[in-house]
């Protein structure tokens, strides 16, 4: 039993006083459990907008008078529970099945994160402008292009369009790359990594097309990187010339269908139906959601000053998510620059073999 409970839900992270936890079991009356999630107590289960997750036919282990054991009846419903050894610290994860089901809408999911200066901005708030969401972090070398993303800014703002760049990251160690930059467009902290949840990213920069309407017209893709990389020298990280030109003229290609499409919205050519967006739209397995779960546990006790609990949780979010070279990377070494690139980043390259690292882009295929 403990004294104080914290529960981490979706963007929400709230003490609750009356709140016990007895193993595994989190116990929490109608009030806290409305305050933590968002989810009313309902005599059908848990409630929140259409959906519901039903209590087990036992109710009896999961309903206590006024108290419901909230981790019991997520579990019932398949979606991923975690919590702290000391008890005190849990996370009520999202279940694949909502997050494949928001996806799969091609409505771009919601989300408010806030920018260096605190201030939340929400994607809704850009709706009625073409928004190209890419995501990037101190710990690659795609820091260095928030100059490329405002040079394409610039020369298509006035036609309703904006970037929005996520910082898969901590403050502290975007904050530089950011000021230097100075962008015009917003950009954005994630540290938990919401939205990597959210679109299903597993890589840094990592792209999604939102359209006026907050529809995605291409969903998650890299953003015009390649594996050139994997040609470089590693100890002088040099390109042989060959492969730097090839990587210059695959970023060029994809900024110019980004600008394409920033000026000419539906009718550009880039600009995918729904038909061909599913077909390139890869959702969550419960694994993957269970992983997210894991790595803000992580982060939450990171923060908190237990670093040796928290390599735990961050080791078992990559165990479960194998793909996500962004949980991979955010928590791994880093060099005296600040870049994920040591020997255990080159051997995780090596062993993809003929796999890619960036998936390449397609921009040929037609629209219809």
């Amino acid at each position: 039993m403990t004294s104080e409970i914290r529960v981490i839900h979706e963007s929400q992270d709230t003490r609750l006083a009356r709140a016990t936890a007895d193993g595994d079991a989190l116990w929490l009356d109608k009030g806290e459990l409305e305050r933590a999630t968002g989810w009313l107590w309902k005599p059908v289960g848990l409630c929140r907008d259409d959906i519901c997750l039903p209590f087990p036919r036992s109710s009896r282990k999961r309903v206590d008078g006024e108290r419901v054991d909230a981790a019991g009846v997520w579990r019932h419903a398949g979606w991923p529970v975690v919590h702290s050894r000391s008890g005190n610290l849990w996370v009520l994860g999202e279940g694949a099945s909502r997050l494949a089901a928001a996806l799969t809408s091609l409505d771009a999911p919601d989300f408010a994160l806030p920018d260096l200066d605190g201030r939340l901005h929400r994607l809704s708030d850009y709706r009625g402008r073409k928004v190209f969401l890419v995501t990037w972090a101190s710990w690659c070398g795609c820091r260095g292009d928030l100059p490329v993303w405002q040079s394409l800014y610039e020369t298509a703002q006035e036609h309703g369009f904006t970037v929005l760049a996520i910082a898969l990251d901590q403050p502290d160690a975007a904050r530089p790359w950011i000021e230097a930059a100075s962008p015009g467009y917003p950009c954005l902290i994630d540290r938990d990594h919401l939205t990597a949840k959210l679109y299903n990213l597993v890589n840094v920069p990592q792209a999604v097309w939102i359209d006026e309407t907050g529809h995605m017209v291409r969903p998650p893709e890299s953003a015009g990187m390649t594996d050139s990389f994997r040609a470089m020298d590693r100890k002088r990280f040099a390109m042989p010339e060959a492969a730097r030109e090839a990587r210059d003229r695959a970023k060029a290609a994809y900024l110019d269908a980004v600008r394409d499409w920033a000026v000419c919205g539906s009718a550009s050519p880039y600009a995918l139906d729904a038909r061909a967006a599913m077909a390139r739209l890869t959702v969550p397995d419960a694994a993957i959601a269970e992983a997210h779960a894991h790595f803000r546990l992580g982060h939450a006790l990171l923060r908190d000053g237990q670093a040796d609990e928290a390599a735990a949780e961050f080791a078992e979010a990559t165990r479960l998510h194998p793909e996500s070279w962004a949980i991979w990377r955010q928590t791994a070494e880093k060099n005296a620059s600040g870049l994920a690139v040591g020997e255990d980043f080159w051997r995780r390259v090596d062993a993809l073999g003929d796999r890619h690292y960036y998936a390449p882009v397609d921009l040929a295929q037609p629209r219809r």
